[in-house]
């Protein structure tokens, strides 16, 4: 008797990334992390201003292709001094040297958001140490890190509460104002 091959259902991430290769093979792109991964191979001061479209290679051979790069205004020259820097990174990238030339195009590029990190917030004495006793009960200390850097920007957010102005009416109805 033979027993079946039980198929264990696949990832959403899974399903996607044999999607994504297919679209990416369709325009030279062997590997779709070279788009994804592109801050990281140029910079970020050249990835800001360009972006990959399509790699070509030669018939039958995966080496010696031609990047084609989308570039922003007059960062095409800046880029031409940069170019073997650059084909070096993307070779260093593959592992083997897949790309032998670049071929400029000028156009628009989407602007990348570049994440920034926030100050961490400033306590108080009385505040640290109430956040402190909230939190004594917690044992794992990565558990009660995390919990204290969000508790930290909760109270922080909160403002002191200003007096507010009270209208003291008179017997004439002019009004005069006070602090409570």
């Amino acid at each position: 008797m033979k027993t079946k091959a039980i198929r264990k259902p696949k990832t959403l991430a899974e399903a996607v990334q044999g999607v994504s290769n297919r679209a990416f093979r369709r325009f030279g792109f062997s590997q779709r992390e070279i788009i994804s991964r592109w801050p990281e191979i140029v910079g970020a001061a050249l990835a800001d201003c360009s972006l990959p479209e399509r790699l070509t290679f030669p018939q039958d051979d995966k080496r010696g292709g031609t990047l084609y790069i989308r570039i922003q205004g007059s960062m095409a020259p800046e880029l031409q001094h940069f170019e073997p820097m650059v084909i070096e990174r993307i070779n260093a990238y593959y592992g083997y040297p897949a790309v032998e030339r670049l071929s400029y195009r000028h156009g628009p590029v989407p602007t990348r958001t570049r994440k920034t990190r926030r100050p961490d917030p400033v306590l108080s004495d009385s505040q640290q140490k109430d956040l402190a006793e909230q939190l004594k009960g917690v044992t794992n200390p990565e558990l009660y890190q995390a919990l204290y850097r969000l508790g930290a920007e909760v109270v922080a957010e909160k403002k002191p509460d200003k007096p507010k102005d009270r209208l003291r009416f008179t017997r004439r109805g002019m009004g005069r104002r006070k602090p409570m």
